[in-house]
């Protein structure tokens, strides 16, 4: 019995200014993050009056998925006179940061910006999403200039020459989510798809690994059980070790991101987070036997606004053969080592019941971040991964992008 293969990429979503101090996990401060706190000196400080100098002028644009046309929300844009530190290669502790200078912003569900700019010369334009970070040297005139899309558009690989940086991504082994459609249709190269065979030895190696990456996906993956056996609808299984080094991975920083059926890997290394329909002690007891699909409400704004933008609006979420019945409070500890206590935040629900249960979720743990989505990452393919792009898909891929953010209240552009 064959499970259909339609698939959704799980939000992958967290980006604003942050930094982080060399490479310890837990550090923070200043560093090379998602902001200018990590970039060298700036072209205009704060003179103590909370209201920013005259600008000379403003830099337009558009920025966009490395594919070349899908925007992006909320991604940072920035001038700088230094260039900024290089982000570390692995997980390590994305702190926000206050910004020290005027000239940033953050662009529109529709991916425009306007960047003021407060003195000529040569500068750095600085586009940044998490770990995807584009830096182009520039020659910054009076007036108001557009920018070229190339400037503007995220990378599709790391070329540090270039200054053209992306998150180092593991593909994990599964059956059912086959992420790397998605991150082909969005224009992303640069990611690394395990298929180790019957090696145990490179599963050990790669497992002892997860730390050197910045995002490692657990697809779905089970065995569809045939119809009429008793038990749970499908037969999976947790790895210990994996299971242990996730939570690792996460706490020094990773994102996490786990769909469907590897659902156990959540329950297990963070419960009581997440519960799910038909879910009891049994491994695997919330599989369901059919994929379901159900209208689609998008809870997050900044979502919200971005599908509008895109005319996705109006979607539903198909084939999600689990089903979460609620989040919950859950006692966690901050990337500063603090106590809290945290409730997983839902970015994408679906209508079925009379009422809304929550689709795609995430939760921060330490200095990193889990995301949990009951449907896959991809739609249908074709030649080079470009078939159809679903709404449900685009969602997740937004998703992805934001949780792969720095941890923090973002600073926001001072008011003109």
């Amino acid at each position: 019995m064959r499970k259909p293969l339609v698939c959704v990429l799980g939000a992958l979503l967290f980006v604003v200014a942050c930094g982080s101090e060399g490479r310890d996990p837990f550090a923070g401060g200043q560093g090379p993050g998602e902001g200018p706190g990590g970039g060298g000196d700036f072209e205009s400080k704060d003179p103590g009056e909370g209201k920013p100098p005259p600008a000379i002028g403003t830099l337009t644009g558009k920025v966009v998925m490395p594919e070349g046309t899908i925007p992006i929300s909320d991604a940072l844009v920035y001038l700088t006179d230094a260039a900024p530190a290089p982000i570390p290669r692995e997980a390590y502790c994305d702190k926000c940061v206050g910004l020290d200078s005027y000239a940033f912003t953050y662009s529109k569900p529709d991916g425009t910006f306007e960047l003021p700019s407060y003195h000529e010369g040569d500068q750095f334009i600085v586009v940044q999403k998490g770990q995807f970070r584009r830096v182009r040297k520039i020659t910054v005139a009076a007036g108001n200039h557009a920018l070229a899309t190339e400037l503007t558009r995220l990378p599709p690989r790391t070329n540090d020459a270039a200054g053209d940086t992306t998150p180092r991504m593991l593909i994990w082994p599964g059956q059912w989510d086959h992420v790397e459609k998605s991150l082909k249709k969005i224009g992303v190269e640069d990611f690394e798809k395990f298929e180790p065979g019957l090696d145990l030895n490179a599963y050990a190696a790669k497992i002892k690994a997860l730390p050197s990456y910045h995002i490692v996906f657990l697809p779905c993956s089970g065995r569809v059980k045939e119809s009429g056996a008793s038990g749970p609808a499908c037969e999976v299984s947790v790895d210990a070790q994996l299971k242990n080094a996730a939570k690792d991975f996460v706490e020094r920083g990773g994102k996490l991101y786990v769909s469907d059926w590897s659902y156990e890997y959540v329950r297990q290394g963070w419960p009581g987070a997440i519960s799910w329909m038909g879910e009891t002690g049994q491994m695997g007891s919330a599989c369901q036997p059919g994929g379901a699909d159900a209208p689609a409400r998008f809870d997050d704004k900044s979502l919200n606004d971005w599908m509008v933008a895109l005319g996705e609006g109006s979607a539903t979420l198909k084939a999600a053969w689990s089903t979460i019945d609620k989040v919950n409070a859950i006692s966690s500890t901050d990337e500063n080592g603090k106590p809290f206590t945290q409730t997983p935040k839902v970015w994408a629900s679906v209508m079925q019941g009379g009422g809304a249960r929550p689709a795609t979720v995430s939760f921060q743990d330490r200095c990193g971040r889990v995301l949990y989505s009951t449907y896959h990452a991809e739609g249908s393919d074709s030649v080079f991964g470009q078939g159809d792009f679903l709404a449900q898909e685009k969602a997740l891929m937004h998703i992805l992008l934001e949780v792969g953010v720095c941890v923090g209240p973002k600073p926001v552009p001072p008011v003109k």
